[in-house]
């Protein structure tokens, strides 16, 4: 039998997932945040802004249910991203994206140190959905800049 040397110990991964966690909450109260700024606005924007409100709600379950999974108490605490006011404000969008960007390198970075379930649910939903935000968000700042 051949040993890797260099191969890290296998690590159950519920810090990583509760860093994670950390961030999908922050992104949540970022996201709720903005809709109360957009005062029941039925606007494209705060329709999508609903709707990545909504996807990062099912990402905090999603990421409770794999802490618990491994044995492991989910964290309640949110991480932090920047304050803003007014949706339709560039900066604030920016904030929004800015915060999504950092998202997908926390999920890339965890990655390699996920396994099992938690590494497909990384993999497979949470990094394509990141992508897909930032991509998004991108777009409503090309409409506000234009």
């Amino acid at each position: 039998m051949r040993y890797d040397v260099d191969a890290r110990p296998p690590v159950d991964g519920t810090n990583d997932l509760n860093a994670l966690l950390k961030g999908e909450l922050a992104a949540v109260n970022a996201y709720q945040r903005a809709l109360r700024s957009t005062e029941g606005g039925t606007t494209v924007d705060a329709l999508e802004i609903r709707r990545f409100a909504r996807e990062h709600q099912r990402t905090v379950a999603a990421l409770q249910g794999a802490v618990r999974e491994m044995g492991g108490v989910p964290a309640s605490e949110a991480g932090t991203w920047g304050a803003f006011t007014l949706l339709r404000n560039t900066a604030s969008v920016r904030e929004l994206l800015d915060g999504e960007e950092a998202g997908l390198k926390m999920y890339e970075a965890a990655n390699g140190t996920l396994n099992g379930d938690a590494h497909d649910l990384v993999t497979l939903e949470l990094i394509p959905r990141q992508r897909k935000h930032i991509a998004e968000l991108s777009a409503i700042i090309s409409g506000l800049s234009a």
